[in-house]
């Protein structure tokens, strides 16, 4: 059985109109703050992962950062454009695939991209029925390989709940 995590970035502002200024809007001061509560209380759950996998949008990238530095075990966080925006879910299901040997794996990436690809996974449909908050993060239960429409949601967080585990 693989444990998929999928994690909302924290909190980065105000998105920006220009789309390459946005992609380097970092996590602000509070969102990094709020992070790292959010990452204690994961850590505290005993959530530990083989493998982060990341967009490479910096508020991403440094969301990504924190969570590994609490519940990552191996290598530094991997950046993939993979968890953009706006990227296709069958591309990311061949590449999620390939990690069969991982019994643990953190996606951590934008809303609506996480929580539609939650959704298509659950239901092979591309219709999204979940909406992650920022920070918020869900478990997906599968079966060693994705197949949409054959996993399971474990369970769906908001932050505040994650950071509770930590109290």
């Amino acid at each position: 059985m693989v444990q998929l995590f999928m994690i909302r970035h924290g909190l980065a502002g105000n998105s920006l109109e220009d789309e390459a200024m946005d992609e380097e809007r970092p996590l602000t001061k509070k969102g990094k703050e709020k992070m790292k509560e959010i990452a204690k209380g994961m850590k505290k759950m005993k959530m530990h992962f083989d493998i982060v996998l990341t967009s490479p949008l910096l508020r991403s990238r440094e969301t990504a950062e924190i969570i590994h530095a609490y519940c990552g075990r191996n290598e530094e966080p991997m950046v993939t454009e993979l968890l953009s925006p706006y990227s296709s879910y069958k591309s990311l299901i061949r590449l999620l695939n390939k990690h069969k040997e991982s019994s643990s794996l953190a996606l951590i990436g934008h809303e609506p991209f996480l929580s539609g690809f939650a959704s298509y996974c659950l239901s092979n449909n591309d219709n999204s029925f979940l909406c992650l908050k920022k920070g918020g993060a869900l478990m997906l239960e599968i079966d060693r390989t994705i197949k949409p429409g054959n996993c399971l949601l474990t369970w769906l967080m908001e932050p505040k709940q994650i950071i509770q585990c930590n109290a």
